[in-house]
């Protein structure tokens, strides 16, 4: 069984070479996925010259092995965003997300390939012990004009007897990662966006008016700024980052072609350790479980493992009651999260020229479309009307960036999973 994601499998790509000697631009851009390529064709729109570069191909990391969920808004609850940056902001923050999905639905169609994006509607399932948590999420969002709302009846049928009540937010889609992103990366090229796949830089250095130096094996890529768009993976290159941005592995399976996939669209449950979507072709890609092994799924290992596996299949055949579905794919990919769950965008203090975009926290599909339009402007123009709540500068201590003592998923994670040992007891 092959490694490839589901979503690569299904995508043809015939790629780009790798850097060859000492290239010159505007901006390099490290990370060929969703962030890099949005950034790139938003700097193109500056003007500005760009060299986008990815370690493997487009869509070849996260942005091409995630769940394939198109979620507006951040991972934090709109209650915490209010209190933390006031309601209005929080509110112009997910109408930003929202016309984020809106532009990829209309670009997917634009370079024809519409089933890549689709507002499908999510949902999302409470059992006893998450009702109260999502029938007030409900209220709060819904009151902020934010469109969803409570819908029991729309509980697949196998799942009636562990889950109470539902909430369906229908502005919300499904998206085929690796086919939408890699579409990006073509029109972002045939635009005049130089790309180079099997570039993985091993340095980065310089600073200051002399600009940057990306470092690979074939060459090397000369900037006047610099934006590192790999998620989880930034930390790896802007090592300040460490502790603030950190991978989380998230672990997949998609079955063969199914009579019945029992669900309708992208849904989430169990706190959003599983997640589950029908596809195009008729198949269950299922993903999460990694409260069966958490510690050891906080890695940038992209391997798949035994213990979450079996996971996935229990919920396959236990909760769905798919017995009998054979699984055609199992892959992992790495997200990048941040210590408060909201993404991390804009230049590293003390660093000039040096950007970052990442730590979506679970929904970088959109997020990371909107991000880097938010990084490019940021690296233009200086300002993006989104960009305070995203600032690195949040986490200065004493004029310098620290990691963070709080990581808010990693204590929400354990919490959860103590809850549930403790209940299972």
């Amino acid at each position: 069984m092959s490694d490839l994601s589901l979503w690569q499998a299904q995508h043809d790509w015939v790629g780009f070479a790798p850097v060859s000697g000492a290239v010159r631009t505007d901006v390099a851009v490290i990370g060929a996925g969703v962030t890099g390529a949005s950034a790139a064709r938003r700097l193109l729109d500056h003007g500005l010259a760009v060299v986008v570069l990815d370690a493997r191909t487009a869509a070849g990391g996260a942005s091409g092995r995630n769940g394939g969920f198109a979620t507006a808004g951040t991972e934090l609850a709109h209650s915490e965003l209010v209190r933390r940056i006031g309601a209005g902001p929080a509110a112009d923050l997910h109408a930003f997300t929202e016309r984020a999905l809106d532009e990829m639905l209309a670009l997917a169609v634009e370079f024809g390939v519409p089933h890549a994006v689709r507002r499908t509607g999510g949902l999302w399932l409470a059992d006893s012990g998450e009702r109260d948590e999502l029938e007030a999420s409900v209220e709060a969002l819904t009151e902020a004009g934010i469109e969803c709302r409570l819908a029991p009846e729309l509980i697949p049928e196998p799942l009636r007897r562990q889950y109470q009540t539902a909430a369906v937010f229908p502005r919300n889609g499904d998206i085929m990662p690796a086919a939408w992103v890699r579409a990006l990366v073509a029109d972002a090229a045939a635009r005049g966006v130089v790309v180079h796949e099997a570039s993985a830089v091993a340095a980065i250095e310089g600073g200051g008016e002399a600009g940057w130096t990306a470092h690979t094996a074939g060459g090397r890529v000369d900037a006047q700024a610099v934006l590192v768009a790999c998620d989880g993976l930034i930390p790896a290159i802007a090592a300040e980052l460490d502790g603030i941005v950190y991978p989380v592995r998230g672990q997949m399976l998609a079955t063969e072609p199914l009579a019945d996939t029992v669900v309708t669209m992208p849904t989430h449950c169990d706190h959003g350790f599983f997640y589950f979507q029908p596809t195009v072709d008729g198949r269950l890609a299922l993903g999460g479980g990694r409260r069966a092994a958490l510690e050891s799924e906080y890695t940038a290992d992209e391997r798949i493992t035994d213990a979450v596996q079996a996971a996935l299949d229990r919920f396959l055949t236990e909760r769905l009651g798919l017995h009998g579905a054979r699984v055609a794919r199992r892959w992992a990919g790495i997200m990048g999260f941040s210590a408060d769950l909201l993404p991390v965008v804009g230049e590293l203090p003390g660093r000039p020229g040096l950007y970052v975009s990442g730590g979506y926290s679970g929904v970088g599909n959109v997020q990371g479309y909107a991000c880097g339009q938010i990084a490019a402007d940021l690296i233009a123009v200086g300002s993006h009307p989104q960009a305070p709540p995203y600032r690195p500068e949040r986490f200065l201590v004493d004029g310098r960036l620290r990691p963070a003592a709080d990581q808010l998923e990693k204590s929400a994670s354990r919490a959860a999973c103590c809850a549930t040992d403790s209940a299972a007891g």
